[in-house]
C-alpha cells in the first residue's frame, strides 16, 4: 500500500479560529481589543471608566454644600451700641439742662447718680454720647447690667423719659409696688418718686431738694 506524502487537511471547524459556515466573520467589523479575560483592554477600560465617573463627580460638585443653621440666639449682654441715636434723643428732646435735678441712689452699693442732663447708664457705657449729655457707670458687683443698659432723657417740657437699650436683664420702673418693664424702642415717662431697677440693681429715683 502506497503512503500518502502528506496527511489529509483537517475538516473545516477543527480549529477554534475557523469561521463557522453561515455566520459573519467574527474578526471582521469593529470588535474591541480584549485582554485574556475577554474584557476591554486597559486603555479602553480606563477611558470608559473616566467618562462613566465624570457625571457623578459633576453632580457632586454642583450640589450645594450643607450649611449650618444660623445662630438665632440673641446676644445682648455686652450690647456694643456705640452711638446714642435713639427715640429718646429725637428732635422733641432738648439739650438744655433741666429745670430740676434728680438723683438715682442705690442703698446696697451706696452709689448716687445725679441726673442733671440726659444720661446713658451702663456697666461700661460708651463715651460717645451727644453734646450736653453724659454717660454714668453703674457700680454692679453682680454684673447683671449691660454695657449700655438704659438712658434717661429730658424733653422740651422738662419731663424725664427712660429707655432700655436691649439689655439682657431688663429695665423696670416700680411705682406703688407695681413693676413695669421698659421695652427697647419704647421710652416710658419717669416721675419722682419711684424705684428704677436696672438689671438686679435697685435705685431710688427722687428729686433733689434745693
Amino acid at each position: 500500500m502506497a503512503k500518502l506524502p502528506y496527511p489529509p487537511a483537517p475538516e473545516l471547524g477543527w480549529y477554534s479560529d475557523d469561521p463557522v459556515e453561515g455566520t459573519p466573520d467574527s474578526t471582521v467589523g469593529t470588535a474591541e481589543p480584549q485582554n485574556d479575560y475577554g474584557q476591554p483592554s486597559t486603555a479602553e477600560a480606563a477611558t470608559n471608566t473616566a467618562f462613566t465617573a465624570e457625571p457623578a463627580a459633576t453632580a457632586a460638585a454642583a450640589e450645594p454644600a450643607a450649611t449650618a443653621p444660623a445662630d438665632t440666639t440673641p446676644h445682648a449682654a455686652e450690647n456694643d451700641i456705640e452711638d446714642w441715636d435713639s427715640t429718646v434723643l429725637s428732635s422733641s428732646f432738648t439739650s438744655k439742662a433741666p429745670k430740676k435735678t434728680y438723683l438715682l441712689h442705690n442703698d446696697v452699693t451706696g452709689q448716687t447718680i445725679v441726673i442733671d442732663k440726659s444720661t446713658l447708664l451702663g456697666r461700661k457705657p460708651s463715651m460717645n454720647v451727644p453734646q450736653d449729655a453724659k454717660a454714668e457707670r453703674i457700680e454692679d458687683p453682680t454684673r447683671t447690667t449691660s454695657r449700655n443698659h438704659a438712658a434717661i432723657s429730658i424733653d422740651t417740657d422738662g419731663a424725664l423719659w427712660i429707655e432700655d437699650y436691649g439689655s439682657l436683664n431688663g429695665t423696670y420702673i416700680i411705682t406703688n409696688g407695681q413693676e413695669t418693664q421698659v421695652t427697647k424702642g419704647t421710652p416710658l415717662k419717669l416721675s419722682a418718686p419711684a424705684t428704677v431697677r436696672i438689671g438686679d440693681q435697685f435705685f431710688q429715683f427722687s428729686e433733689k431738694q434745693a
